[in-house]
């Protein structure tokens, strides 16, 4: 099993994508953070489903911007959604015309949504930014690293509270099984990225389940975003003094591994 050490190659920057790298195998974030060795992507002429994704988060950016500048009425949203989808989607077809399954799979799920999105409202919580990109700095005894990230959303309650939203393309039980994987720390990563204390983090169901979507609330938001910062800087710290990065992945890490031809697994596992 190779176990490099390069305190010299420690990233100045670091992702929440890095991070889970990281916790996945250590020595996936040597090969691809620390070397900078990536997979070509397979070129394809189909949009896919984080292209998908990535459509839906200009869209809902653009709609709760617009709602929250000019107070638009409830029985307006639905229309304002409906022109801001149509924008979107109407300059993805005229590159590809396959997007059109997936504008048809977003208008099915657009009623769902508003309806979360006002039942959210009347709790309290009203939309304060969008697509935001965010940074913060962390330090220790002779080094630092910069956390860097674009949150989906950020929400404001009543009570002067805050909560950071991730949207996922996902129905609502895939999410809720998402918190039992417990390397993925893409929620408290981007409450750290924010100098404004986040008291709560959800992920946003884009996804239907029956005739509904919703959203999942990470449990003890507060006390996973001081765990996970106390932890980078201690990680980050013992790999610029030359802590090992083992090829220790899972199998279903290895499974989808862009270098386990690097790592040369099966050769000596």
């Amino acid at each position: 099993m190779p176990a490099p050490a390069a305190p010299a190659l420690l990233p100045a920057k670091l992702s929440a994508s890095g991070y889970n790298s990281l916790i996945a195998c250590p020595y996936q974030f040597f090969a691809t953070r620390m070397l900078g060795l990536n997979a070509i992507d397979e070129l394809s002429d189909l949009p896919e489903k984080r292209d998908y994704g990535d459509w839906l988060h200009q869209i809902l950016a653009q709609y709760h911007a617009t709602v929250s500048a000019g107070q638009v009425p409830l029985a307006q949203r639905a229309a304002l959604l409906a022109s801001v989808s149509e924008q979107i989607f109407r300059q993805e077809l005229a590159r590809n015309a396959a997007a059109l399954g997936y504008y048809v799979r977003w208008q099915k799920v657009m009623p769902a949504y508003l309806h979360w999105a006002a039942e959210r409202e009347e709790q309290g919580w009203q939309f304060v930014i969008g697509e935001q990109q965010m940074e913060r700095d962390l330090s220790w005894p002779g080094g630092a690293i910069r956390l860097h990230g674009r949150v989906d959303r950020i929400d404001e309650h009543a009570d002067g509270t805050r909560a950071v939203l991730d949207y996922k393309t996902k129905a609502v039980q895939a999410l809720r099984d998402r918190f039992k994987q417990t390397e993925d720390h893409q929620l408290p990563f981007y409450g750290l990225l924010s100098t404004t204390p986040m008291s709560a983090g959800h992920y946003v169901a884009l996804e239907l389940t029956g005739s509904k979507t919703g959203d999942v609330a990470a449990p003890d938001y507060a006390l996973w975003q001081d765990t996970l910062e106390h932890r980078i800087i201690e990680q980050m710290h013992a790999i610029s003094t030359g802590a090992a990065l083992p090829a220790n992945g899972i199998d279903t890490v290895c499974q989808y591994c862009d270098v386990r031809g690097l790592c040369r697994k099966g050769a000596w596992a």
